[in-house]
């Protein structure tokens, strides 16, 4: 994301803080207390208290973009076209299982734990028009986050994170490909499950609220530290994003939102790749730069024996993709999710 996206996003928070608001506290205690499923470390819990949650997402990825025009698969295993490779993915559905725990030691400060499982699988075309498809699975990088809330006037909240993502996915994922003489070889970049390095994860958010409607903005990134090894590291990454929500009634609550991504290359190389033979292996095509828009429900029980459980859905699909390419183009995103939470030891919500 641009530093002009960056101004663009806080000065839109700026004018929704001075929105006239009751003189009433922030409260997370109904459907729009939470954000769209699909933001992470959106808000915090009161002291003692305790959130489970588990996410799914889904995130088909089918043709390739250099920059932001398409490619045909063919042109891309052209031996006479501008990129020339042997092969070239075709499609790479992508999923996600996330299984996540908040518990607040104070009302101002918050800890979370996310363990993701994640499986992909990819479908190449090799220049003399075979087809083929390599697959992944496993657990991902696990994220130790601690969320500080260090402003909280009428109606709104700030807070701050600081994570850090631990090595514990996989970057040595093999399977079988036409070369490989029936065995199993490393796969490219994009099918390993984990990153192989510590990553420090900062972010700040900002939420608010009236009697029907509540926003947020988060702006945060991934700082990769040191190279792993398999002598390279992911490159970067930026991102922002703003939403809004409306209480529909005392249940449910409808969401809108929009999402910028920019990340780099990747740095150094995998030795066990050749960089001549498809795209997917070459560290100087994986940039890129995303914006996404849409939208969610959240069902939010407010009283009864279910008390605070929370029920999400969210779809988002890319307005606007400038890829390093050949690279596959994401065709949208979405994420369902459940989340629990209750006071421990006496804790209380918010």
């Amino acid at each position: 994301m641009s530093f002009s996206h960056i101004r663009t996003a806080l000065a839109v928070c700026l004018f929704l803080f001075a929105l006239p608001l009751h003189a009433q506290d922030w409260t997370s205690q109904r459907p729009d207390g939470h954000a769209p499923i699909g933001v992470m470390g959106d808000h915090t819990h009161g002291a003692g208290e305790v959130m489970f949650s588990y996410r799914y997402m889904y995130m088909p990825m089918e043709g390739s973009l250099d920059g932001t025009s398409a490619i045909d698969d063919a042109a891309i295993v052209d031996p006479n076209g501008d990129f020339g490779f042997m092969v070239t993915p075709t499609e790479m559905p992508m999923q996600m299982h996330m299984l996540g725990a908040m518990f607040a030691p104070t009302d101002a400060l918050t800890l979370m734990l996310g363990v993701p499982f994640v499986s992909s699988e990819m479908d190449h075309l090799v220049r003399n028009g075979n087809t083929f498809t390599t697959s992944s699975s496993g657990i991902g990088d696990v994220k130790l986050t601690a969320l500080y809330v260090f402003a909280r006037p009428e109606r709104v909240r700030f807070h701050a994170h600081l994570g850090v993502s631990l090595p514990t996915g996989s970057i040595d994922e093999q399977d079988v490909t036409p070369a490989s003489m029936g065995n199993e070889v490393r796969l490219p970049y994009p099918m390993q499950i984990g990153s192989g390095t510590v990553d420090v994860l900062p972010a700040v958010t900002y939420l608010g609220q009236t009697d029907a409607l509540s926003w947020g903005a988060q702006v945060g990134g991934t700082i990769r530290l040191g190279e792993n090894s398999n002598e390279y590291r992911f490159g970067n990454v930026a991102h922002g994003t703003l939403w809004g929500a409306y209480k529909l009634t005392e249940l449910f609550s409808a969401s809108a939102r929009v999402e910028g991504k920019t990340w780099g290359d990747v740095e150094g190389a995998d030795p066990a790749l050749n960089p001549m033979m498809v795209p997917t292996a070459r560290p100087d095509l994986r940039a890129g730069t995303r914006f996404d828009a849409g939208v969610g429900l959240n069902f939010f029980v407010p009283g009864g024996s279910l008390h605070n459980l929370r029920v999400g859905v969210e779809a988002l699909f890319p307005v606007y993709q400038d890829l390093d390419g050949p690279q596959l183009e994401v065709d949208a995103m979405v994420q369902v999710g459940v989340q629990y939470s209750f006071g421990l030891l006496g804790g209380h919500s918010h």
